[in-house]
């Protein structure tokens, strides 16, 4: 966890409106210009390869009435994120494109599938940079636990109310938070324990500040870059 908390992370990388799309090879590279750890987003394809994307569905992102389970990697890879240039990527693409640069912060999508996480442990064995897993669905959690142990797994957690037996009983390396719900008690007190504590999403100064202030074990997701970045 120490390369983790070196650095803030880009949420979905660092990307811009309309300009460099979230989840794209070019807000990856962007983010490690400005020397960002990296968080992205998971999800299967028809074929089970591993699909850097936030959405099931492609409407959001690619203007398209399908979902990504739906299609082929190969169909995936060949469509453009918004009106740009930028396409779909896998996990090797990004793994490539990373190149150990940088931590990689991947939060697997809800809806439990197991066969998402033997993919990834498949993928990142062999990968030789920093390489951490999240999610909001306690059974990845429970499934690294009892299965790939040896892998940084936080628990994601929207509400300001935290089950400490279940966090426990998850055996999680940190916990990721909404900023908003940072100074509730139950958080605090997982602080006490030194439990590290990532804060998402940080898009405002206000929002910044808040985070820094409970930051003594923490780190924290940024979603835009400000004006002076690449």
């Amino acid at each position: 966890m120490k390369e983790f908390l070196k650095r803030p992370i880009a949420h979905r990388g660092l990307h811009k409106k309309n300009y460099i799309i979230e989840n794209s090879l070019e807000a990856f590279e962007n983010a490690i210009k400005n020397n960002f750890a990296i968080e992205c987003d998971v999800v299967l394809s028809k074929d089970h390869e591993v699909i850097v994307f936030h959405d099931y569905s492609l409407k959001r992102l690619c203007n398209l009435e399908k979902n990504v389970a739906e299609m082929h990697s190969n169909e995936l890879r060949q469509i453009n994120l918004l009106d740009t240039k930028s396409k779909i990527p896998t996990l090797e693409e990004m793994f490539y494109q990373v190149n150990s640069r940088v931590p990689i912060l991947i939060e697997i999508k809800s809806d439990f599938n197991p066969i998402i996480e033997e993919r990834l442990v498949e993928l990142t064995r062999t990968y030789q940079g920093e390489v951490a897993f999240q999610s909001f669905d306690q059974k990845a959690c429970e499934w690294f636990r009892d299965n790939a142990p040896y892998y940084n797994t936080g628990l994601i957690i929207s509400s300001n109310e935290i089950k400490k037996n279940t966090v426990k009983e998850l055996n999680i390396d940190f916990i990721a938070v909404d900023v908003n719900n940072i100074e509730s008690m139950d958080v605090q007190e997982l602080r006490k324990n030194k439990l590290p504590t990532l804060t998402w999403t940080i898009n405002n100064d206000e929002k910044l500040k808040l985070s820094q202030k409970f930051a003594a074990v923490s780190y924290t997701h940024l979603t835009l870059p400000t004006s002076d970045l690449v």
